[in-house]
């Protein structure tokens, strides 16, 4: 950023094109809005603020301030883990690198348990992350009960913290996918495990450089998790109950083979805004 942003004092146009222009030259796809971002965080000013005080003075200290979190965007971390929060179903969510970041496609996930949750009823989140899935559905349904595993206790921590900043109540517990509540049931199990092939290539270097790869990768095809708890769960169960895994589109066609081979009925793919087979969902008999 120091070779972007010679000396003298700049106004807010002036830091926001040098910014995006950094940002462009080191690849970053969405240089301008990332850019914006960044500083609109440090001046406290969101994006139409920005351009609405297009003439302000920009002080030293404030590029000081502005220069490294552009260094760290520019080393491919997500602009969520920099500024140290994400938006998801409705929700501002603390995020950091203990877990993976939270993303859209998961909200088709949180609105097909919703949906099939009951008054009263209980949802297991397997493998809840930073508690995204668990405590949007909480925070819908202030009448479901709601329980979320991970094996990370770093993962659990910040699940625990992004509960109390939205004040809801879930039960939070250390897990290898759903060995803490065997002998219990739920209306709905609920999982966005990792499902990407080990050593993929496709995966996007900021993801395979700053996200935990506990949260990434799942075996050769992707799928170990998923077959481990789709062969659980029908014991998790209660009867009419429903699994809703997260999965990618080539995946699709193989979870729903394995969750009719394990038994379920009802079997369905979802659709996430992009259009993607994102989901998929079996119902216990």
């Amino acid at each position: 950023m120091a070779e972007a942003m010679p000396g003298g004092m700049k106004n807010v146009k002036d830091v926001v094109a040098l910014s995006a222009a950094y940002l462009n030259a080191k690849g970053i796809p969405t240089a301008r809005l990332d850019a914006e971002k960044l500083i609109g965080s440090v001046l406290d000013l969101d994006r139409l603020e920005l351009y609405l005080h297009h003439d302000r003075p920009v002080t030293p200290a404030e590029l000081d301030a502005i220069r490294p979190l552009l260094r760290r965007r520019a080393d491919l971390e997500p602009v969520a883990y920099i500024l140290g929060e994400v938006g998801f179903h409705r929700l501002v969510l603390k995020t950091d690198a203990r877990a993976l970041m939270p993303r859209s496609e998961t909200e088709t996930l949180v609105e097909v348990a919703l949906a099939n949750l009951g008054k009263g009823g209980a949802l297991l989140d397997v493998g809840t992350g930073s508690g995204a899935i668990a405590i949007a559905v909480k925070h819908e349904r202030p009448d479901v009960t709601v329980t979320a595993v991970d094996l990370s206790v770093d993962a659990l921590a910040l699940a625990r913290e992004n509960a109390e900043r939205i004040g809801v109540e879930i039960e939070l517990l250390e897990s290898d996918l759903a060995a803490a509540v065997v002998g219990r049931t739920f209306d709905v199990i609920a999982a966005n495990l990792p499902y990407i092939p080990d050593g993929d290539p496709r995966t996007e270097e900021g993801v395979v450089r700053h996200e935990p790869h506990l949260a990434l990768y799942a075996g050769v095809d992707g799928l170990d998790l998923i077959r481990r708890l789709v062969a659980d769960a029908l014991a998790l169960l209660n009867p009419g109950g429903m699994i809703v895994l997260e999965n990618s589109d080539e995946q699709a066609g193989i979870v729903r083979g394995l969750l009719e081979a394990a038994g379920f009925v009802d079997v369905v793919c979802h659709r996430d805004l992009a259009g993607v087979d994102r989901v998929v969902a079996a119902r216990r008999t």
